[in-house]
């Protein structure tokens, strides 16, 4: 009796991962998840301004480069604007490679958005799963592109 309610509990969990990963899911192999801070009101936050990524090893400032660029480009198209000072967001982002047969794969990539004054993170959006990051591919413009789908939150 108890494996049967275990069991159920497991499939129920896994259910509404892919209920909700299948609404914002970028590619086959990668799920996305997000979460915000509710109390908040994102309509008067106009501005944002980049920090330094956090990753726990292995930079790749490549990587950094382009995930700005396209997060940059999505952002101007909800009314975000890039401020170097004074701005009402402060964004990073982490990320984790693995390391497999002589090659490095992008694993997980996390956009995290806090208010600029407190440092308060109001926001985060994730992407794990198996992320290509060359040019020849479009994975990554899905997945930064999948990982804002639902920022600001409505």
């Amino acid at each position: 009796m108890r494996t049967g309610s275990r069991s159920s509990a497991v499939a129920a969990v896994i259910l509404a991962m892919a209920i909700v990963g299948g609404c914002s899911t970028p590619t086959k192999d990668t799920a996305i998840t997000y979460t915000y801070e509710p109390q908040v009101s994102f309509p008067p936050l106009k501005t944002y301004r980049w920090a330094n990524a956090r990753q726990t090893y292995r930079q790749d400032p490549l990587l950094e480069a382009n995930v700005r660029f396209l997060a940059d480009r999505d952002l101007a198209t909800k009314g975000l604007a890039l401020k170097a000072e004074q701005a009402d967001l402060f964004i990073w982002m982490a990320y984790e490679f693995d390391y497999i047969s002589f090659s490095y794969d992008l694993r997980v990539l996390t956009l995290n958005i806090s208010r600029a004054d407190s440092n308060e993170l109001i926001w985060r959006g994730m992407a794990s799963g198996i992320i290509r990051t060359d040019a020849t591919s479009d994975e990554l413009k899905k997945t930064v592109e999948g990982i804002l789908v639902n920022f600001p939150p409505k």
